[in-house]
């Protein structure tokens, strides 16, 4: 490691990027994609770069709100501390502000990327190295009439993907979700993996269990967060009474309800998300958990850019417990601010060896996309 590594400025970026089309799924309409990004900057100019994508009902923090907490609560403790303290940090960042976790993930992020880039190294030799060689990924197709979705998986099939995942999730009528799974599985064949994401829309374990059984026949690979997040005993049972792989998504978005999670056996499978549970080190944290327990792992994210992208591919990469892997983000982005497209080969991405989190942030592209910008620590 050469240079001072002590944290001068943090940049903060307010950002919404275009999508290709709307993203539909059970709570909700998305045009674009609000997220912020922060750049830390040591007195020597190296980097590090990271990125919060909030959602309301994941994660409990608006975008507004996180522009906000970033730029006054958050941002400010950084300025004079050493990167290389990344727990201090973020405890630090605890004792400031409860919660918001997705803030909280871009420093822990930014920390990793800069770390990385001074030492020459990966994120992913940080985090312990490879499990893996490569990662392989699902298209995602929205919520829409099942002729529609059967055809968007189609041409996601056809580009090369072997497995694709369903927005579904009408409690008032679930026998439109089946419809839908059922066309899809007709449209794409016995061979490609079908994947189930509810968004908590079936609400209650009765409806899920219906849906759940009636799909059966369509061979789905998991069914996502079928009832409310905060129903844990009633996805147990849904798990139980349908013999459905069952994966825990906001239900669960740290150490604490994985614990429970685990305890009650409510889930096979694990959604982590750096949004949900505060960063890299957290994430690996609660997977241990899971690994522990017998719970498989997902990397999964709230669609974003190539920065919280590139974290969540380093994090899938050192893990051995992630069996399946959602960073297909940048695909549904009409423009992004980074270059990690040159990592994806249909359904196959491979992690380069670069410093750091291994993209490089167009900066021409992120003032295009950014409606406003602040300074805290140097330069200010």
């Amino acid at each position: 490691m050469t240079g001072d590594l002590t944290i001068a400025s943090v940049d903060v970026y307010a950002v919404r990027l275009p999508l290709r089309e709307p993203f539909v799924i059970a709570y909700g309409v998305f045009p674009d994609v609000p997220t912020v990004i922060v750049r830390l900057r040591t007195a020597d100019g190296i980097e590090g770069w990271g990125e919060a994508t909030p959602d309301a009902l994941v994660t409990g923090e608006t975008y507004a709100g996180t522009v906000e907490t970033i730029r006054h609560d958050l941002a400010p403790a950084l300025p004079g501390s050493d990167a290389r303290d990344r727990d201090l940090i973020l405890r630090a960042l605890d004792d400031r502000v409860a919660g918001v976790p997705a803030a909280k993930a871009a420093f822990d992020m930014a920390l990793h990327d800069l770390l990385g880039r001074a030492l020459g190294v990966p994120v992913w030799a940080l985090l312990g190295g490879r499990s893996k060689t490569h990662l392989t990924i699902s298209r995602v197709v929205s919520m829409a009439e099942p002729a529609q979705m059967a055809a968007a998986a189609e041409r996601h099939v056809a580009a090369g993907f072997r497995t694709v995942k369903l927005k579904v999730g009408e409690a008032a009528n679930s026998g439109l979700d089946v419809a839908r799974i059922a066309a899809v599985r007709a449209a794409v064949g016995p061979e490609i993996g079908i994947k189930v994401d509810v968004n908590q829309g079936w609400r209650t374990p009765g409806v899920a269990i219906a849906a759940i059984r009636a799909s059966l026949a369509s061979k789905p690979d998991y069914i996502e967060q079928p009832v409310a997040q905060w129903d844990l005993e009633g996805l147990a049972e849904v798990r139980l009474q349908t013999g459905a792989v069952i994966m825990v998504d906001e239900g669960c978005h740290g150490r604490r309800d994985m614990l429970r999670i685990a305890g009650i056996r409510a889930a096979d499978l694990v959604n982590v998300k750096l949004m949900k549970c505060g960063g890299l080190g957290r994430a690996i944290q609660l997977n241990a958990i899971a690994e522990t327990a017998g719970i498989g792992a997902q990397v999964g994210t709230m669609v974003e850019s190539s920065i919280a992208s590139a974290a969540g591919l380093h994090l899938a990469l050192a893990l051995a417990n992630v069996r399946t892997v959602e960073m297909g983000g940048p695909l549904m982005l009409a423009a992004d601010i980074g270059d990690i497209a040159s990592w994806y080969d249909g359904d196959r991405i491979t992690v380069p060896d670069a410093p750091g989190l291994g993209i490089t942030v167009e900066e021409g592209a992120l003032d295009r996309f950014t409606a406003g910008r602040w300074t805290v620590g140097a330069g200010a």
